[in-house]
């Protein structure tokens, strides 16, 4: 792609970055495979939500170069992005997408009917040769911006929690008991049948909205009764009333969550990332740990896991590209203890069919590994909190003085 200046796109008008960190609210509302009756109301998001969720995109300026525009869902003060040597600061705006003039060169955090109205008319595709050979492949940064997106509709099928769990029944990989449910007594008949088998496991159990992200949207149980109780029940009333059909899964021992980072090109899976998740007790996500130098599948040690995620990996590709989806997309795994004591991995927790976090960190080390001298040996965070605690650290975002307003900075080490 060229440019007639710095941040303009080939027609002349700025490139703008839509951080639309809530954008499964939006792909509630199409119909699918999976929900013929699409949500007719979008889900609400607290202002300390959306002050997080806004703040947290702003590190999509990994994407940037000079002149270009972030869109944020509520106003970000500018002055918390810090600076960083290599790392461009866009101009940030926010607002009613409606409201916005459309831009031909447009890059999402996911392809929603919104991205779709604002790039006007849709982008040529990029020449194959120019994204598909190693040698050729150009930095993630501009790789991601030679992408012809993926139709919203696509989107909202694959990143539906009911595609994730095919893909994982595909893949022999499924949860025992994972299933959909769609009202509470099919949720307890389910676990009925469960505890009828034997079967059930010892952490309790797990219900998550079809379209959700980062911990959101989820009714956790620790109790093993078979039978809700009013609390419970009132709360995955809710949820169902809010989201249709829930995934069931039981929740497990969890001893370390990991993801990868995969763009879906033409004619080739490429796994861009592999890294281990920060998430809290709850599944929340809290930031990402990887090697400064990308060397495919890191971690875990051992072998027949990581075989057991580089196959995950290449059959969600192929299935994403069954049904018609290309671009960014990651998947989610974890390494957890089994009743006896040993421990197993669960390749493929979540699809999530559009830019990670994995993918961003990724794209942040990549680009500032020579401006930080960051050594190849090294291992980097990308991680979130209230404030940046330690003086070492490289911040990114720093911290307001309203609810949800925290920080993100990077954490070499080694």
């Amino acid at each position: 792609m060229t440019a007639s200046g710095a941040g303009l796109a080939a027609g002349g008008g700025p490139r703008r970055i839509l951080g639309n960190l809530d954008a499964e609210a939006d792909l509630a509302g199409l119909a699918t495979s999976w929900s013929p009756r699409p949500s007719l109301r979008r889900p609400a998001f607290s202002r300390a939500a959306l002050l997080s969720l806004s703040g947290a995109a702003t590190l999509l300026r990994a994407f940037a170069r000079d002149g270009d525009r972030l869109w944020t869902p509520v106003p970000v003060d500018p002055r918390r992005l810090a600076e960083v040597p290599g790392l461009p600061v866009p101009q940030l705006e926010s607002g009613p997408l409606r409201a916005l003039p459309p831009a031909a060169d447009l890059l999402a955090w996911a392809e929603t009917p919104q991205a779709l109205a604002l790039r006007g008319a849709p982008p040529a595709p990029a020449a194959p040769a120019a994204i598909e050979s190693p040698a050729e492949r150009p930095p993630l940064h501009d790789l991601l911006w030679r992408l012809s997106p993926a139709a919203p509709e696509v989107v909202a099928t694959v990143h539906h929690r009911a595609f994730g769990l095919a893909v994982a029944q595909g893949l022999g990989q499924a949860l025992p008991g994972a299933r959909m449910v769609d009202s509470p007594a099919a949720l307890e008949s389910h676990l009925g049948a469960w505890e009828s088998r034997g079967s059930r496991a010892p952490g309790g159990w797990v219900v998550k909205a079809p379209l959700s992200g980062a911990g959101r949207s989820r009714h956790i149980e620790r109790s093993l009764e078979p039978t809700l109780s009013a609390e419970a029940r009132q709360r995955v009333r809710r949820l169902l009333s809010l989201h249709g059909p829930l995934l069931f899964e039981p929740w497990m021992e969890r001893l370390e969550d990991l993801g990868c980072a995969v763009l879906l090109l033409p004619t080739e899976t490429w796994l861009a990332g592999f890294h281990r998740q920060f998430v809290d007790p709850d599944g929340r996500f809290r930031g990402v740990e990887l090697a400064a130098e990308s060397a495919g599948i890191d971690r875990p040690d051992d072998f027949t896991a990581r075989l057991l995620l580089a196959t995950a990996v290449m059959h969600t590709g192929e299935c994403l590209e069954q049904a018609g989806y290309r671009g960014p997309f990651g998947i989610d795994a974890f390494l957890h203890r089994l009743p006896d004591g040993s421990t197993a991995l669960h390749p493929l927790c979540e699809v999530n069919a559009r830019m990670t976090f994995g993918l961003v960190a990724r794209t942040l080390v990549d680009r500032l590994r020579e401006p930080l001298g960051i050594a190849k040996t090294a291992r980097v965070r990308l991680l979130f909190g209230r404030q940046v605690p330690r003086q070492d650290a490289v911040p990114l975002l720093l911290p307001g003085t309203e609810a949800g307003c925290g920080a993100a900075w990077l954490e070499i080490v080694g």
